[in-house]
């Protein structure tokens, strides 16, 4: 039952953080700066709320390392999901960035002695054809969907490689140092995007600087823009701090042939059901079939048989 309700919040919470993402996209252009300012705000309250929920707890060296190097991997991950999202349809960038599953089943099967069954292989061939048909191939977005598709590759191999690596933490003799692993993934991927967001900035500062002074509702304008865009980030971030320690833990005490398709398959579908109902998004029937096949793929491999 506990394990039960660990992951239904961890989807509902990602689910959340998706929409989010896609939002403060939506709403605000900031380009490749913006992109990295939103996730490093994200992960320094991710770590925050980690640190006010259970402390640092035991530190060790091998925690540390391994620490800062999935916080490197989960920033890059952030940003090149969010990079997906702002170029392509959020239901569909989760269709894809869940083949991801695959990845971390076989991780199972080639590094930590679990085995795949048939209808895993069934999901498999499903989402490959689901790629084959992720794209339009019309004239004007050949070069987006092109680009999209770069990033949603990116964002699926780094999100099985976080799987992995979750996966890994909590099976090593350091697994109870869940907390400390976590808060020094979030701080490395604060560092990094917000150092990456500054030198942007900086090189970019050739913005108005001729802006004429603008009127006071202008003024409350941008500083309602301001308060919720912060919002959207702590939001984010919390969201982000739960959903990772969840599923950390469930990475550890469930395999990863099961865990991993049910967290991506629940996050798709419920990812797609908003992207319909939030965002509007429309589809051809190239593209439906694409999104039937590949929401198909990750039930085939939930099946436990």
């Amino acid at each position: 039952m506990t394990t039960v309700l660990l992951l239904v919040t961890s989807l509902v919470l990602g689910t959340l953080g998706s929409i989010l993402r896609k939002v403060f996209m939506k709403e605000n252009d900031l380009g490749t700066a913006g992109s990295f300012l939103f996730t490093a705000i994200c992960s320094l309250f991710a770590g925050a709320v980690l640190v006010f929920w259970g402390g640092i707890g035991e530190m060790s060296r091998y925690t540390l390392i391994f620490g800062i190097l999935f916080g490197v991997i989960t920033a890059a991950q952030g940003i090149t999901y969010m990079f997906a999202v702002q170029t392509g349809p959020l239901s569909y960038t989760t269709v894809i960035t869940s083949f991801s599953t695959v990845i971390s089943a076989l991780s199972g099967a080639m590094f930590f002695g679990e085995s795949i069954s048939w209808t895993g292989i069934v999901g498999i061939v499903l989402m490959l054809l689901c790629f084959l048909l992720a794209t339009e191939k019309g004239e004007k977005e050949r070069k987006a969907s092109f680009l999209w598709l770069i990033f949603c590759v990116m964002a699926l191999l780094l999100t099985g490689v976080i799987g992995i690596m979750q996966k890994m933490h909590q099976l090593s003799p350091h697994k109870g140092e869940l907390n400390f692993f976590l808060v020094v993934a979030f701080a490395a991927s604060a560092i990094l995007s917000a150092l990456f967001a500054f030198i942007l900035m900086a090189v970019s500062r050739k913005e108005k600087k001729d802006s004429t002074s603008p009127g006071s509702s202008d003024k409350n304008k941008t500083l309602k823009a301001r308060v919720v865009m912060v919002l959207m980030m702590i939001i984010c971030g919390i969201c982000v701090s739960i959903n990772n320690k969840f599923n950390t833990h469930l990475a550890g005490v469930m395999d990863a042939a099961v865990f991993f398709p049910l967290i991506n398959g629940g996050g798709l579908i419920l990812t797609t059901v908003s992207a319909f109902i939030i965002f509007r998004e429309k589809f051809s029937k190239k593209q439906w079939l694409g999104l039937c096949l590949g929401i198909l793929s990750v039930a085939f491999l939930c099946l436990p048989f």
